[in-house]
């Protein structure tokens, strides 16, 4: 272990050093601080001063013997060296200093410099001998007379002389000019060069000298100094000129024996290489042992006699003991090797490529060149190689001459023996063997060594590019910030058997990389080359270049078509372009980052991001390998509908840099034309309504969409019809040719010429064709139309449509009646209908008369159909027996275009008429055409009669309605038409009755009444009609269903304003009722929360005052905020209640931007939030009117501060669909202020007591600036009366879920040290300061840097004299009802105590003599366990009495003071970091002027709680119980304001930072303890490692968090992962240490604990000795504190018997826990409790127990002694109220006669509660038990139940006056009772109480110091003993204390 010891000191060292050396590199720093200089001479001396790593301004003491001339940086106008000139005569030593100032840091270096005489001087230089014409540097160095050298010599003459050794002797050496030699190629920076060749031009020489050798020899240097102030100084140098020599072979050189080396000797001139041919005059050779090896002296040549060593030395016989020396060994050969070298084309080496040795198989490439080298080692230490000579026997053999040629290696005559070339021929595997023969030197045989060598033949690596016919070297590929092109390479060669036996490598990688696997891929624009490489071979290999570039365009691939039918695809694809026009090679990978759409919804964007189908891909393959690029993107577009629009791909990415290059965005776009088209139909355009065809209205069927394809078409020879083409392709554009065409085609598909007439016409709404019969027959006519190639048209798109025509004759008619139209289903109908012999229709048609009806003809064919047009026929019109009846109107008739067309005027008579239309032949124009052909067609003639039944109409209105089933309920139907003779049948009178009318209106109305559930026909007969007509009408009774309200599903209205609501009622199948029916319903509007009144409008159905409404509509008015539901209710006569579904009703407030005003500074931030405004079914967008002034993000509401000025903020609200709802306006100042002030929330400070400060700007507030600004110092001019808090401490870290840091510590970079906390110390005034910079953002980059200092003057208040009273004094606020502070009994529950706790009685003292009425009018009074207070001021004391002891003591002291300082309740400025998600309740306490805190200020909101981000943090409402609650919503640091509304400078900050969390945070552990650490907020953390610091402190696993701690000492650990760094201190003590230990079981509040629960407390030292304190001194060794602290607190006390010290823990009462439920979650119930111990001033050293607590609970109604509860026949419910755990079991014996169940709306003050109705049932009087039990504590409550049904009114009667008498007297005997003790209390009592000491009980908890805000004690203080007797004293002294009230009441009074 000894030697370990220096190497472990030696490491230390080096550490020390390593670190010393770190600090001292780092930051701006100058290369000397001591410079030797000497005086001016003939010229000044100058040396430069280097500094570094700074920007300097230089300055020096003394100007009269230094001058000091800055050097400028003209890149960046810095100064970092400086010129030093000496100018001043000598006149004695002198110092002066440098000094140089950086101007970034402030940090200021010193350099010494002394002025002083030369004392001597020397030539310094590198060697004494130089090369023959080579140069050498000789330099003056100079010394003072302690032998200091000097700094430099620039600037002083010398002279220098050259003297050969030999007089008589040519120079040896020859001067050569600074400016000539190397030293002058310095390129303009020369620096002190300059001067120095400067001098030498003048005639003088510098310091500096170059000497060059130009003849071999011995040569003296001299120099002088030659300055006149300087005595003679001098210096001489000798120096040998010689010829370098060198040997070859080198030395040392290994030979065999019997090797002959010839040894080449060569000599360096004017650095060229020379060989000396030998022999030589000038040389001689010789060897030291002759016994090894002997060498001929003439011509160098050694040979190797015998085993061993020697040295063989060449000499310069012109230079004495100049010679080279050669090692040389003669050795046996150990090992035989071959090597393999690959050959250039040319035959040469290849640069960098070594040898390949025979240690395993070669491979070789066919048609390639090698070199076999066969070396020889001998044995021995590393191997040496033995040098081949030409009489060593090495031999190299083959047997495979098919594979390859071996070939010999000569070097001129000369053949190398260990030298081969192999050149390979074809693939295969072969041997190649070699021998060595060689002498041992002991036998005469010869020993061999052998090795043999497989060598395989490969073929040449290539690389095979997919769909290339050839090899490519050169690929294209495309690059964008973010996109990453990949393509696999592929290759063959290289005897690869898979590609595994590659290796890819990339010339540059940040270019392009490659993949193990030959994956490419693009990284940025640049050039490279990728190489394959064969793993067997690394030689083998190709190469390919690879472009990358970014694409400068993108355009759309040409081989899909770009028009489609509607409800197809079409299909599209993109590739994209280098700036040089050539395609990409491959470009894929961009597929998902280009973006299409269409400029028209009709045009749907279906897979844009998808992979191609099977087809798809086939047809990339064929872009591919064609004219154009690769698809880089494809899309399917779905045409919804017809129309043309462009289609546009667009690749955009975002503004990167890369290579320092900063690039703006790329945006590439391709677009196209396409189009969709609806499909080609040929629809009918004319009408065959008067020509004896169908009716077909275009305009009608094309509104209804129901336009069709004219599939058959008949036509009569010698008609026409118009018909046009619809859909199809529409025309392109002028350079894509258009066609639009008919074919006509027979039924053998041949053309037709003749028969069939089509031509196109022109009119003004189109080109219709018509079609015109000439022959009898049936065509197939073919339509087309669509556009043929063209520019942007790459493939046709062609449409057809088909038509089949019949062209022939009718073979029946059917005559319409009465019907304005032939419409087809009318016309089938008729046709179908049954007819008599001769063509009569057997039923007669029924039409009114007295007025003209149209009778028209119809053609009909052999299949049924109807014709087109029939008008080539001519029709023959008769009546028969219409005498009176009917006749044809002539004069309608001549207008008609046919005969197939007449009018007939039907006569005010009733009868039956016959109307007749027979076909007699062709019309006159057309009587060219044979009749007789279609003659013999038909036997009998083509007719057609019809039968008229003329009547008068009648009408009943409506056909169907809902009659509501109410008895009250009338339905009115109106009756038109008719003789008014009429007669009313209702086919059931069970369900509708018609009541008896009005005779005005009986004849053109009904009114019915329902009866019944059902349905009837209502039918009128007017039988005044010969036959009587009739006419029915469905009425169906029936109740209301359901009722809809018809606004939507949430109602928004603004505060005071009305808004209408409709709705409808209606029945299952979906009728609805006509709104007059609404009135019977009663239907009433229903509303949860009147935040909304139904109002009464000037409506056609009035609404009542009681709801109801009558119409179909209602008006709901407005009146407060809030969010309510209403419905709509309505019973139906069975009794079943009908609700309408729910709508919100949302009353808001108008919406207003907060802060409306708000002043920032140019770069800092704000997000603004809106208050009022609708909030259901709403966003809000957010807009700057001057953006140059201030942003704002579009929905967050971020404001961003750009430059100075004024801008206003607007914020609309857009509801449902984008409507917009509402606006708010806001403005925003942007300006740089000036000053700043000093902010505190008052300027006097109570000792004691600490208050917080922080500056403000002349504008705005802390967010307006804080996150721009840092260098926060804070000074207090007199620490004596103020200090910051803390400042002379470190708080130790306290036991919380969240993580709290220190207003020194810096969170991301932001110096929060812009709050600091100041306390108290004595009385006095003093000063305190603040400076600090800011940095504001303005644009184009610019920053601009404010400083700003700010004091203020406070004055620190001391405590009055004798002022004993204000620890147990409490601040009340004025006018306010505190809660029940005031405990009722010395002990809150009792058990075992069969007489119970009396209680105690409070009273102010001096109250006990006055009137109640008195009393109550004092500002400060008791009721119960409350404390009521009215005007600020007043002071008075409460007086507590034990009823059970008598005891009687001042239990506290109560001042009214108004509520001035609000705190947040940290001891430092509170710096919270979160998780996300997590949530956090700030303390919040209000205090007094003074800075005094309030005992209790509860439901008390005098504050606002403001975020700058409440994207980050949340916040809730103030819960009035002292906590604000937050919550973490995203990952941010944000700034929380709380502020008085009245007064917002008086406010109070807190810093939240939200993100992942490392817990433990600092923990202080013992040695050997285990943690386990955890981080909290991130979601993947199984994704980091852990790192300790120090491990041999603590060891932490990497994965798992776990740790230990092992040693005494600090390390830092650390976790990493890719999204966060966190670290953390733990600290490991090996000294004193705490242990606590937890009682035993589960803890609880109910029983209260009297004496506390006792967790023990124990310090050990490092060797676990047990250590107690002595005497008292133990109480104040420790520090108690519970978490979480709302559960209670905990006290330090000690057993005197035992020693034993304990922190006693006191839960909170089940009511105190209650109020605070929303911040307790479940501590009602079960909750960890956890006590910590921490030694006193060190809270690092602390130790901590955990127990379980169950709180228990608590009967509001019952009192404590008494549980009773009594019902009656008038009250048999009653409501019993649990608070606090509510998780109780509940039982009772009789379930039938008595019911509890739990109910809601507990009352919200009490806190978290329960509550149960108790409920009797039955007429018998009973009694039973309810028993409230918790089985987790055991803890029981019985309440005994009463039930007496009878009256006792009679008996109390008689007895009034008894009982009234009986009252009185008790009442008499109270009064005096209570009198008589007050006065006896109020006696004054000087002696102390005694106290036994046989008694020993643990000390009941003393009042919270004011310090400590967690802990609220919901107890009475104790009032320690002194004070006691001091008030009873001061009462007793106090002068006319008893006679005066005003002066008790008051102590100023008190004069």
């Amino acid at each position: 272990m000894l030697p370990s010891k220096p190497f472990l000191i030696s490491l230390l060292f080096l550490l020390m050093l390593h670190r010393t050396t770190s600090h001292l590199g780092s930051g701006p720093h100058i290369a000397d601080v001591n410079i030797l200089l000497p005086p001016k001479m003939t010229h000044p001396v100058e040396y430069r001063l280097q500094g570094s790593d700074g920007c300097f301004k230089w300055s020096w003491d003394h100007h009269d013997i230094l001058a000091v001339l800055p050097e400028y940086n003209s890149s960046s106008h810095c100064s970092t060296s400086a010129r030093l000139k000496s100018i001043a005569p000598y006149g004695g030593r002198k110092e002066t200093a440098v000094y140089a100032t950086d101007l970034n840091t402030g940090m200021v270096i010193r350099c010494k410099v002394y002025i002083d005489l030369i004392s001597r001087i020397q030539i310094f230089h590198n060697s004494v001998k130089l090369d023959l014409g080579g140069l050498a540097t000789l330099r003056v160095r100079a010394f003072d007379s302690e032998d200091n050298v000097f700094s430099s010599l620039v600037g002083l003459q010398f002279t220098w002389q050259l003297t050969p050794e030999t007089l008589g002797s040519p120079h040896s050496l020859v001067h050569v000019p600074l400016k000539d030699s190397p030293l002058g190629d310095c390129g303009g920076f020369c620096g002190d060069l300059d001067i120095q060749v400067k001098l030498e031009e003048s005639g003088v020489f510098s310091d500096l000298y170059v000497v060059k050798g130009t003849e071999i020899g011995h040569e003296i240097v001299y120099v002088n100094l030659v300055e006149p102030p300087v005595e003679y100084l001098a210096d001489k140098i000798g120096l040998t000129v010689a010829e370098a020599m060198s040997l070859d072979p080198p030395s040392p050189v290994y030979v065999l024996i019997g090797a002959v080396v010839k040894y080449n000797l060569k000599v360096i001139r004017n650095n060229t290489p020379h060989e000396v041919s030998l022999p030589s005059q000038f040389h001689q050779w010789s060897v030291m042992n002759s016994s090894v090896a002997q060498v001929d002296q003439a011509l160098g040549t050694v040979h190797a006699l015998s085993l061993g060593v020697t040295t063989v030395v060449v000499e310069d016989t012109r230079v004495v003991g100049h010679m080279q020396i050669s090692s040389f060994h003669v050795v046996l050969p150990d090992n035989l090797l071959l090597f393999m070298s690959p050959l250039s084309p040319s035959g040469d080496h290849i640069e960098g490529v070594k040898p390949i040795p025979s240690v395993s198989r070669w491979y070789v490439v066919a048609g390639r060149l090698y070199l076999i080298h066969v070396k020889v080692f001998s044995a021995g230490p590393g191997a040496p190689e033995i040098f081949i000579t030409e009489s060593d026997e090495v031999e190299l053999h083959d047997n495979q001459d098919e594979y390859w040629n071996i070939l010999p290696v000569s070097e001129g005559t000369t053949t190398k023996r260990n030298y081969r070339f192999l050149n390979a021929n074809s693939y295969g595997l072969g041997k190649l063997t070699a021998t060595l023969a060689y002498s041992t030197g002991h036998d005469i045989r010869k020993e061999v060594l052998k090795v043999v060598q497989e060598v395989m033949e490969c073929d040449q690596v290539k690389f095979v590019m997919e769909g290339d016919s050839g090899v490519s070297k050169r690929i294209l590929l495309p690059w964008v910030p973010g996109v990453y092109q990949e393509l696999e390479l592929k290759a063959s060669g290289g005897c690869a058997m898979s590609s595994s036996d590659y290796k890819w490598f990339s010339s540059d990688m940040a270019v392009v990389s490659v993949s193990v696997s030959g994956i490419v891929q693009a990284k940025k624009p640049g050039k490279t080359t990728i190489r394959a490489v064969s793993v067997f071979d690394s030689l083998n290999y190709d190469e390919l270049v690879i472009e990358v570039s970014i694409p400068s365009s993108m355009v759309m691939l040409p081989n899909f078509p770009v028009e489609t039918p509607v409800g197809l695809h079409l299909q599209a694809s993109v590739t994209l372009k280098a700036s040089t026009g050539a395609y990409f090679y491959a470009c894929d990978a961009f597929r998902s980052f280009i973006r299409w759409k269409t400029e028209s919804d009709s045009f749907i964007i279906v897979n844009g991001t998808e992979e191609f189908s099977v087809s798809d891909k086939h047809e990339a393959v064929e872009l591919h390998s064609s004219f154009y690029g690769p698809p880089c993107a494809w899309t399917r577009i779905y045409a919804s509908s017809s129309g043309r629009t462009v289609l546009h791909a667009t690749l955009t990415r975002d503004k990167q840099q890369y290579d320092h290059i900063s690039r703006e965005a790329i945006v590439l776009k391709a677009s196209s034309c396409i189009a969709a088209y609806s499909p080609l139909i040929v629809h009918q355009l004319s009408d065959g309504n008067q020509f004896g065809g169908y009716w077909f209205d275009v305009s009608h069927t094309e509104s209804q969409n129901k336009l069709r394809n004219l599939d058959h078409l008949y036509l009569v020879p010698g008609t026409h019809l118009d018909v046009m083409l619809r859909g199809g392709p529409e025309r392109w554009g002028k350079d894509v040719e258009f066609i639009e065409n008919v074919e006509v085609l027979n039924e053998q598909a041949s053309y037709v010429k003749d028969g069939i007439f089509t031509h196109q016409m022109s009119t003004s709404y189109g080109n219709p064709y018509r079609i015109q019969c000439q022959s009898l027959g049936t065509f197939k006519l073919i339509f087309r139309r669509g556009n043929l190639m063209g520019e942007d048209h790459h493939l046709p798109a062609v449409s057809e449509a088909r038509l089949l025509l019949v062209c022939g004759f009718p073979s029946s008619i059917v005559v319409l009646d009465d019907e304005a139209l032939n419409a087809p289903q009318i016309i089938q109908s008729a046709a179908q209908a049954e007819r008599m012999p001769g063509g009569i229709r057997a039923s007669p048609v029924t039409v009114a008369n007295g007025r003209t009806i149209r009778i028209s003809a119809v053609g009909l064919s052999d299949t049924g159909k109807a014709f087109a047009n029939s008008s080539s026929l001519s029709l023959r019109w008769e009546l028969v027996e219409c005498q009176g009846l009917a006749l044809f109107d002539d004069v309608y008739s001549s207008t008609t275009y046919s005969s197939w067309e007449r009018f007939l005027v039907l006569q005010n008579a009733s009868g039956l008429c016959i109307v007749r239309s027979t076909v007699v032949g062709f019309i006159d124009s057309l009587k060219h055409l044979d009749f007789a052909v279609m003659s013999e067609s038909y036997v009998d003639p083509i007719t057609d009669a019809v039968q008229l039944q003329l009547v008068s109409s009648l009408r009943i209105s409506p056909e169907f309605s809902l009659l509501f089933f109410s008895p009250e309920a009338r339905l009115n139907i109106s009756i038109t038409g008719g003789s008014c003779f009429i007669e009313t049948q209702v086919n059931d009178t069970q369900i509708v009755e018609v009541i008896q009318q009005i005779p005005a209106y009986e004849c053109s109305q009904l009114m019915l009444a329902p009866k019944s559930l059902g349905s009837a026909l209502v039918t009128v007969h007017d039988i005044g009609l010969v036959p009587p007509l009739a006419a029915s009408s469905t009425v169906q009774v029936a109740e209301m269903d359901w009722i809809k309200i018809l606004s939507g599903e949430h109602i928004s209205i603004v505060e005071g304003s009305s808004q209408s609501i409709n709705f409808m009622v209606g029945v299952g199948d979906g009728r609805i009722f006509d709104p007059s029916q609404y009135i019977y319903m009663s239907i009433r509007v229903l509303i949860e929360e009147n935040i909304v009144e139904v109002v009464e409008e000037n409506y056609d159905f009035p609404i009542m005052a009681d709801k109801y409404v009558h119409g179909p509509n209602f008006t709901l008015q407005a009146i407060q905020l809030g969010v309510t539901t209403i419905y709509l209710s309505a019973v139906q006569p069975s009794g079943h209640e009908i609700l309408s579904q729910p709508v919100k009703v949302e009353v808001y407030a108008p919406p207003s931007i907060h802060p409306s005003d708000i002043f920032l500074v140019p770069g800092a931030s704000y997000v603004i939030t809106i208050r009022g405004g609708p909030k259901i079914g709403s966003h809000i967008q957010y807009a700057s009117m001057d953006d140059q002034t201030a942003k704002i993000d579009k929905f967050s509401g971020r404001l961003s501060a750009i430059s100075p000025g004024n801008s206003t903020l607007v914020a609309t609200i857009y509801g449902d669909g984008g409507i917009m709802l509402s606006q708010a306006y806001g403005k925003v100042k942007v300006g740089i202020p000036s000053s700043a002030v000093l902010n505190v929330q008052n300027e006097q400070l109570a000792v004691g007591c600490r208050m917080p400060i922080y500056p403000s700007l002349s504008e705005g507030n802390l967010f307006s600036f804080y996150e721009l600004c840092n260098n926060f110092k804070w000074t207090v001019e007199n620490k004596d009366v103020l200090n910051f808090h803390g400042a002379n401490h470190v708080p130790g870290t306290g036991h919380s879920t969240l993580k709290t840091f220190q207003a020194t510590d810096s969170l991301e970079g932001q110096d929060l040290y812009f709050i600091r906390v100041l306390h108290g110390i004595s009385a006095g005034k003093t000063n305190v300061t603040v400076s600090f910079s800011c940095h504001y953002n303005l644009p184009n980059s610019f920053t601009k840097s404010m400083f700003y200092s700010a004091s203020i003057s406070l004055w620190v208040v001391p405590d009055l004299p004798l002022a004993l009273g204000s620890p147990i004094t409490w601040i009340l606020p004025p006018y306010y009802i505190s809660s029940d502070i005031l405990p009722s009994s010395s002990h809150v529950y009792n058990k075992g105590d069969p007489l119970g706790d009396k209680g105690i009685a409070y009273s102010l003292l001096g109250q006990h003599k006055r009137k109640t009425e008195e009393v109550r009018d004092d500002d400060i009074n008791i009721d119960g366990a409350k404390i009521i207070t009215k005007d600020a001021g007043s002071l008075a004391c409460i007086q507590a009495k034990d009823r059970s002891t008598e005891r009687t003591e001042v239990a506290s002291c109560v001042r009214v003071a108004e509520v001035a300082q609000i705190r947040i309740m940290t001891n430092e400025f509170p710096v919270h970091m979160l998780p996300v998600g997590a949530e956090l309740d700030l303390p919040i306490k209000y205090h007094d002027t003074l800075g005094n805190p309030f005992h209790e200020a509860h439901n008390i909101t005098l504050f606002e709680v403001v975020t700058n981000y409440p994207d980050v943090v949340s916040i809730d409402a103030y819960d009035g119980h002292g906590y604000v609650h937050l919550e973490a919503k995203s990952q941010g640091t944000a700034l929380v304001q709380i502020a008085f509304v009245s007064n917002p400078r008086k406010s109070v900050y807190a810093v939240i930072s939200v993100g992942p969390q490392l817990y433990p945070q600092n923990p202080v552990v013992p040695q050997g303890t285990g943690l386990s650490f955890d981080i909290k907020g991130l979601r993947d953390s199984a994704s980091g490692q852990w790192f300790s610091g120090n491990e041999s402190v603590v060891f932490v696993e990497r994965l798992s968090g776990k740790a230990e701690a092992i040693g005494e000492g600090t390390a830092h650990v650390h976790f990493e992962s890719s999204n966060c760094k966190l670290h953390t201190t733990v600290t490991v003590l090996k000294g004193h240490m705490v242990s606590v230990d937890a009682p035993g079981g589960i803890l609880t509040n109910v029983p209260f604990p009297a004496k506390g629960y006792a967790f023990s407390v124990k310090s050990s030292d490092a060797h676990n000795h047990h250590h107690e304190a002595s005497g008292n001194n133990m109480l104040f060794l420790f520090e108690c504190a519970v978490d979480p602290p709302n559960i209670g607190f905990a006290k330090l006390w000690k057993d005197l018997d035992t020693g034993n010290s304990y922190c006693l823990f006191f839960p909170y009462s089940p009511e105190h826990l209650a109020r605070s439920a929303s911040n307790l979650g479940d501590t009602l119930q079960q909750v960890s409790v956890s006590v910590r111990a921490s030694l006193m001033g060190d809270h690092n050293v602390s130790g901590s127990a955990s127990a379980p607590f169950v709180g228990g609970f608590s009967i509001l109604e019952m009192d404590k002694s008494s549980k009773h509860l009594n019902l009656s026949r008038d009250s048999n419910k009653s409501v019993i109220t649990i608070i606090g755990n509510t998780d109780v079991q509940l039982h009772w014996h009789d379930k039938s006669r008595l019911s509890v169940r739990p109910i809601h709306g507990g009352d919200p003050a009490v806190g978290k509660s329960m509550q149960y109705e108790v409920t009797v049932y039955g007429a018998e009087s009973f009694q039973d038990q309810l028993i409230f039990s918790l089985p987790a504590t055991g803890q029981r409550v019985e309440i005994d139940v009463s039930y007496d049904p009878e009256e006792r009114e009679a008996v109390i009667k008689p007895a009034n006056v008894t009982l009234w008498a009986g009252v009185s007297s008790l009442l008499f005997l109270l009064i005096l009772t209570v009198s008589f003790v007050i006065c006896y209390l109020d006696r004054p009592d000087r002696s102390r109480p005694p106290v036994p000491s046989s008694v020993r009980s643990i000390a009941a908890p003393v009042t919270p110091e004011r310090s400590s805000p967690a802990v609220i004690n919901d107890q009475s203080p104790r009032t320690p003993q002194p004070f006691i007797d001091y008030v009873r004293r001061t009462l007793d002294e106090t002068p006319y204390y008893r006679q005066d009230f005003r002066r008790r009441v008051n102590p100023q009074n008190t004069f």
